[in-house]
């Protein structure tokens, strides 16, 4: 199968991938495994400087993403503090993909940054995540944690950010709405009462029946919950207020 090549700005779809091996014929950079290409992937899309670019690009030129953040209610501090960013310009070194996209950088609680997230424009695929290593333990918000008596968690970009600028400092994002044995061990390790706030959709009812079943056992550290048909943190935030996302969770 051939691809466009993420290692350099490649019009003819040069780059092939079979049997884990990769070869581009048109960079002829290749390697056989695939923890190489995504370490390789990661390092030249991503990295700091690139990222502070993106912050300032966001504000200096006006676009399309700015109003967008202004429309979802999230202002210039808290824009800032998680560094979101937006690229209008070409360079060897960044993936086309990145272009005119919203970039969610995701650090973990050294302030490494191990992954990155974008939001597209499209209505498929709205969200693409990069990640430096394969072990999906991408939270988002984990490095602004500092008191670890509990923790909320949520499972978008947009619901974090509208908690956070409400003041509710201990909450993470886990992207999505899969839960594992893995990601629950990590994080009984690090809080000491977890709250699990999921989507009123059908991930989220599934998912919070598969915490409170595989997980019973932590019933006193562990706690789950769906908002209503239709709701996230986030737009249930913006409708009826952070006192009452806080008195529907109980907390």
């Amino acid at each position: 199968m051939k691809f466009i090549c993420p290692f350099h700005n490649d019009k003819n779809a040069s780059f092939s991938l079979n049997n884990n091996k990769f070869i581009c014929y048109g960079c002829n950079y290749y390697g056989y495994t695939e923890k190489i290409f995504k370490i390789k992937k990661f390092e030249l899309i991503f990295d700091k400087k690139l990222i502070n670019l993106a912050k300032k690009n966001l504000y200096i030129k006006k676009n399309f993403w700015l109003k967008y953040l202004v429309i979802r209610n999230i202002n210039m501090i808290t824009s800032i503090k998680f560094n979101l960013g937006c690229l209008d310009f070409l360079n060897k070194k960044i993936n086309k993909i990145l272009i005119n996209r919203l970039i969610f950088p995701i650090l973990n609680e050294n302030k490494i940054l191990e992954s990155i997230g974008i939001r597209t424009n499209s209505n498929k695929n709205k969200y693409l995540i990069f990640s430096k290593n394969n072990n999906n333990l991408n939270f988002y918000g984990m490095e602004q944690i500092k008191i670890f008596n509990f923790i909320i968690i949520v499972e978008g970009y947009f619901d974090l950010l509208t908690l956070k600028k409400n003041f509710i400092n201990n909450t993470i994002s886990i992207l999505g709405s899969n839960i594992n044995c893995y990601k629950i061990n990590y994080l009984l390790k690090k809080f000491k009462k977890i709250y699990f706030c999921f989507d009123g959709d059908h991930a989220g009812y599934s998912a919070d029946e598969k915490v409170k079943k595989n997980f019973k056992k932590f019933k006193k550290r562990i706690f789950s919950k769906t908002l209503p048909y239709s709701y996230d943190p986030d737009n249930y935030i913006n409708k009826f207020g952070i006192l009452s996302f806080l008195n529907y969770l109980k907390l």
